[in-house]
């Protein structure tokens, strides 16, 4: 029993004085400080000390607490379109009372009221949404709003952007544990592993090819090494004609001309600040290729390496493969 009241104690010093625990310990980014408080009969009593207290008992709530977000009464808000995708996919969808505008799949994430762009959020408009929780990419921000949102008692778990399979198991596995669905993360994990293990072949020696995610002043941009779109083509077995650089950069007709790509991959969105297709195969450095060596691909599932990170890949090796070589007659 005194174990019972001593827990009971912790547990509500830890929900109204404390951020939420697990999110502290597992990602860093939870913690505020804690201030002082003054009882009924007016004896100063410090919060801090009983912060401190209680920290003594962190490792056995940690065992005999098991603290998730799974509860019905848990209001979600995702944000980035990988982190939807994969809370929907663990079928925690009914949960989120709101989503980014990069969220646009599954078409009941799309329905969702949203509350802005990933990378420039605001906290009026996520608070607005009453959540308990926000999961978050960790490209969103800035960093600003989810203090603003710690501050104002709502948890916030920022998740690492996937740049490889092991990534994508690791988001996978990380959502179903702070959701409570561990089963529905090995079903995940294990379709995605089957697909991977069963990639259609591009053959042949590794095709130079680049992947074009938008254009600005003349130029276009492309994606280098360390970004989502290199490790999709190191996945399917091609190779990125832009790997001399890290991340994306402009680059012009010149710089094109010496990249010398035997194909093009545009997520869907960035061909439409493109000018469409016609206009892009336009560009000095894509005028040899032919028609059927631009890949076009929704974005995010070209580029958010979320569940349905097979479906991807199967998409693009098959995209990628060399055309059948016509009989002689």
């Amino acid at each position: 029993m005194v174990l019972k009241c001593i827990l009971m104690r912790t547990i509500r010093i830890h929900k109204y004085s404390l951020m939420p625990l697990p999110l502290a310990g597992s990602f860093g980014r939870s913690t505020r400080p804690l201030t002082c408080a003054t009882t009924r009969a007016g004896n100063r009593v410090s919060r801090c000390f009983w912060g401190a207290w209680s920290i003594g008992l962190l490792s056995l709530l940690a065992i005999v607490v098991p603290v998730t977000v799974s509860a019905e009464a848990a209001r979600l808000v995702t944000i980035g379109g990988a982190v939807t995708e994969t809370v929907f996919a663990l079928g925690a969808g009914d949960q989120v009372v709101a989503v980014d505008t990069s969220s646009t799949y599954p078409q009941a994430a799309v329905s969702r009221p949203k509350v802005g762009y990933a990378r420039t959020l605001a906290a009026e408009g996520i608070l607005a949404m009453r959540p308990d929780h926000v999961l978050a990419a960790e490209h969103a921000g800035p960093e600003a709003v989810f203090e603003q949102l710690r501050a104002a008692g709502v948890a916030v778990t920022l998740v690492p952007d996937p740049r490889s399979v092991n990534d994508t198991v690791s988001m996978i596995e990380t959502l179903a544990t702070l959701l409570g669905r561990p089963d529905r993360a090995q079903a995940l994990v294990r379709e995605l592993l089957i697909a991977l293990r069963g990639l259609p072949s591009i053959g042949g020696e590794p095709r130079d090819v680049i992947v074009v995610i938008g254009g600005q002043g003349g130029q276009i941009m492309v994606a280098g090494r360390g970004t989502a779109a290199d490790a999709m083509l190191t996945l399917v077995g091609a190779r990125n004609a832009a790997s001399a650089f890290r991340g994306y950069r402009p680059v012009g007709d010149e710089a094109l001309l010496r990249l010398a790509p035997q194909a093009v991959v545009v997520p869907d969105h960035a061909l439409r600040t493109l000018g469409g297709l016609d206009r892009l195969r336009g560009q000095p450095g894509f005028v040899s290729l032919a028609a059927d060596q631009f890949v076009v691909l929704d974005s995010l599932l070209l580029l958010g390496m979320g569940p349905r990170l097979g479906e991807a890949a199967e998409r693009l090796a098959t995209a990628l493969a060399p055309a059948p070589a016509m009989a002689t007659p």
